[in-house]
């Protein structure tokens, strides 16, 4: 009788082990998927504001550019309103 309760006794701590390091695997692999996702988070809010950011600055940008575009004086090449001008065609 003593090798069948010998064989129970491991096969019960086996399964003890198995269903120990199943369940420290899946603790573990729980914590690095929050740790992963919290990360992907925080890189996606970051590009957000830097998206964000390079936006306003392009329109900070084109604001400023604007009013010199329209500002840029227009010079005529001819003197006088009598003088004829010819177009090539």
């Amino acid at each position: 009788m003593m090798p069948s309760s010998i064989n129970m006794v491991v096969l019960l701590g086996a399964i003890a082990v198995f269903t120990a390091g199943a369940l420290l695997g899946f603790v573990c692999r729980s914590r690095q998927l929050k740790k992963s996702q919290k990360r992907i988070l925080e890189l996606e809010t970051e590009m957000v504001t830097n998206h964000a950011e390079i936006l306003r600055l392009h329109k900070l940008h084109s604001d400023q550019e604007e009013p010199l575009i329209e500002t840029v004086p227009v010079i005529s090449l001819h003197k006088s309103g009598s003088s004829v001008v010819r177009k090539h065609s």
